[in-house]
């Protein structure tokens, strides 16, 4: 490697501290956005909220209060990033569980699966969207309830096959009382270790829907958790 002149490592040093007479550019955290929404959905979780303020997230979050400002404008924004930020985690993996190609009855055990792993990693961010959902501007709520309804749709697509006994209607109350009983860990801490508890609300949604869950090997796994690769001759992940 050719060594700079001097003067040249001065200019590169001169550059990196901005222009004379300018400040310095600062970098943001890139982290810095979901530490705050970790931190309000923990604070909103245990004390409600309406009782915290931009202050006491910025302190959660090891972040001034100023430096919320930076990223979010007021609570409302927060909640409302923090309701986006679960619900395109579910609809990503949804997409990717579906375009992955398995039978009704794989697809939506990995659907089943997948809500409970969302819903034990951002209990408290969930949590905190049912208790206030209604204080959201109107618009908000709106679109939130449409990404819902399509979330939705996929699992009621999934079950009707399954459960030809069923009228339209009666296959959407399957669906909707299996996510609410998964959603129940919102509400109520039980004590268990994570693992038993996914045994039991895996074993309870497909109690609501009135489905024998597929066998998923763990070979269809990627390392990060999620599916990969097609069906095999049984319609159960490879």
């Amino acid at each position: 490697m050719t060594a700079q002149p001097t003067s040249a490592r001065g200019e590169a040093r001169d550059g990196a501290r901005g222009a004379p007479g300018r400040p310095a550019r600062r970098r943001r955290d890139p982290e810095r956005k979901e530490r705050i929404l970790v931190a309000a959905a923990a604070l909103g979780a245990r004390r409600g909220f309406d009782a915290i303020s931009m202050a006491d997230i910025g302190a959660e979050a090891g972040i001034v209060g100023s430096g919320v400002y930076r990223h979010f404008d007021s609570k409302t924004a927060i909640l409302v990033a923090m309701a986006d930020l679960v619900m395109d985690r579910l609809m990503a993996r949804s997409a990717e569980i579906i375009a992955a190609g398995f039978d009704e009855r794989a697809t939506l055990t990995w659907l089943v699966r997948d809500h409970i792993a969302v819903a034990l990693t951002d209990r408290d961010a969930l949590a905190v969207y049912h208790r206030e959902v209604r204080t959201l501007p109107e618009e908000e709520r709106r679109r939130l309830s449409r990404a819902q309804r399509h979330y939705i749709e996929e699992w009621v697509h999934l079950l009707a096959p399954l459960r030809p006994d069923l009228a339209d209607g009666e296959v959407r109350l399957a669906v909707h009382a299996a996510i609410g009983a998964i959603q129940s860990t919102l509400f109520f801490r039980s004590g268990l270790a994570d693992s038993r508890l996914t045994e039991l609300l895996e074993v309870m949604a497909h109690g609501c829907l009135g489905t024998v869950p597929a066998v998923l090997s763990e070979s269809a796994l990627t390392r990060d958790g999620h599916p990969s690769g097609g069906p095999s001759d049984d319609g159960a992940p490879r």
